[in-house]
């Protein structure tokens, strides 16, 4: 049953993603307009950001064509206003904005930081678009398949190595927001699943009940260093082959090194040659006014996570599954409780026939371990630095967080139960599951692969219904 997995992922990821492709207006995915200046950087030769003069002041940012603002403000008036609608006269007025060589100095300080690595199929698409004298909104359309193409490549291979892992990978990547991130100009769709990626190549030893060879520690450890590189709490990641015995100790503990060494590096060199501080045009922000307010209030960082979560909590609890647009565009709040019923089933076929002293000791202890504290010290991590670099000074709560920010510690969750251990008769990694437990196992798997149907049709209505209709 593992092979059938991966090639319906592919099928329900292209159906779904290239549905939001082609009908989500242009720049209605968070953030994509500053994505694309990120893509476009690349294709005016800025591999990597630079400190640029723009507006008066000194910003992250780099080269843009005048073209991208003169697409997108025919939209500007639909993000974060639900009543509003694309109409005919915006996608006229945007049609006519085309490449005309017209370069100004952009400022993308929450973009400008990435490596490029997870910007290339837009960067090639918009390359292209730019060739064939395409108008910029049918290049954001082929920059947007060309991304959700390859994160479907990805995914696909990451649930054809995931051994038992894929039911709960197939389910984290099928998720609402997941597919919309593939099929946006965003980086965040590869981030999800080159994670998952990563995930696979540990999870398939440990479903064989072996260790790691020396490819699949390096493989590992190239995916968490890539994600570690895109977002700083994410470089934690790259301990994730800890959690795995390896055929040669020394050398896995190396790959791990290198890896954190890059997202490290990488992370330090753009705090020096290219990072500029985040402007909230709302309310000011002071990352040393934070530090000294924290230090002068240590017992502060426990009021700030519970209140936190009284005010952002079920904001995460939808955002994680999908809020899509400019977190603007809710799925109706059953299909929320359904997706998250389906994600926590989606683990049981791994929990089938297990021993329970198999939680305690051994593998499955440590690769359960290693899990949860880099799942829980990266989510740390990530509502850290937002309090930093987001949040006024003093507030006892933290603002910026988004739901979407733990799709890829989600992708981490199914190696902690990856073990192919089982009681006899169960099954696992010698043979099919039998029994009353085989069909179980065989009636949650099917239905964990069945539920993404639901998910396009309920996303479909509700972004016609968003967008389109009165």
């Amino acid at each position: 049953m593992q092979r059938i997995g991966p090639f319906l992922f592919a099928v329900l990821a292209t159906i779904s993603a290239f549905f939001l492709v082609w009908s989500l207006p242009p720049f209605q995915t968070a953030d994509e307009p500053a994505h694309i200046y990120r893509a476009n950087m690349i294709t005016h030769g800025y591999w990597v950001a630079a400190k640029v003069q723009t507006d008066g002041r000194i910003a992250a940012g780099g080269p843009s064509d005048v073209a991208i603002i003169e697409a997108y403000f025919p939209f500007h008036h639909v993000p974060f206003k639900p009543d509003e609608r694309a109409n005919l006269e915006d996608f006229a007025k945007s049609f006519t904005a085309r490449w005309d060589g017209r370069v100004f100095n952009v400022a993308a300080e929450n973009t400008a930081p990435y490596p490029p690595f997870f910007y290339l199929p837009q960067a090639a698409a918009i390359a292209v678009g730019k060739a064939i004298d395409l108008p910029v909104v049918q290049t954001l359309y082929l920059a947007r398949a060309a991304n959700a193409l390859t994160c479907i490549v990805v995914g696909f291979f990451a649930l054809l190595l995931a051994g038992r892992a894929h039911v709960p990978l197939f389910a984290v990547l099928l998720l609402p927001m997941s597919v919309s991130l593939y099929a946006s100009m965003s980086q965040d769709g590869l981030v999800i699943t080159v994670t998952a990626l990563g995930i696979a190549f540990l999870a398939r030893a440990l479903s064989e009940g072996r260790p790691l060879r020396g490819a699949e520690v390096w493989a590992s450890a190239a995916c968490f260093a890539l994600v570690g590189m895109t977002k700083q709490p994410y470089a934690v990641l790259c301990l994730m082959p800890l959690a795995v015995p390896a055929e040669r100790a020394a050398m896995k503990r190396l790959a791990v090194a290198a890896s954190l060494a890059a997202a490290v590096g990488w992370a330090v060199w753009m705090a020096l040659a290219v990072q500029t501080p985040l402007i909230r045009q709302d309310a000011p922000t002071d990352a040393m006014g934070q530090l000294r307010f924290l230090l002068g209030n240590p017992l502060a960082v426990l009021t700030i996570a519970v209140k936190t979560f009284q005010v952002w909590g079920d904001e995460y609890y939808q955002q994680f599954v999908g809020i899509l647009g400019w977190v603007d565009t809710r799925l109706p709040r059953p299909y929320y409780a359904a997706a998250y019923l389906v994600l926590l089933l989606s683990f049981l076929p791994l929990l089938l026939g297990r021993r329970a002293a198999d939680w305690y000791s051994g593998v499955p202890a440590r690769a359960s371990a290693v899990t949860a504290a880099v799942a829980l010290g990266s989510g740390a991590l990530l509502f850290g630095a937002l309090y930093m670099v987001w949040t006024p000074v003093g507030q006892l709560w933290v603002d910026g967080v988004q739901g979407r920010y733990f799709l890829p510690l989600a992708a981490l969750l199914p190696l902690a139960f990856a073990s192919g251990r089982q009681e006899p008769g169960f099954g696992g990694s010698s043979g099919g599951p039998v029994g009353m437990t085989g069909v179980l196992e065989r009636g949650l798997t099917w239905m964990v692969w069945l539920f993404p149907i639901v998910s396009i049709l309920v996303v479909q209505r509700t972004v016609i219904l968003r967008y389109y209709l009165d």
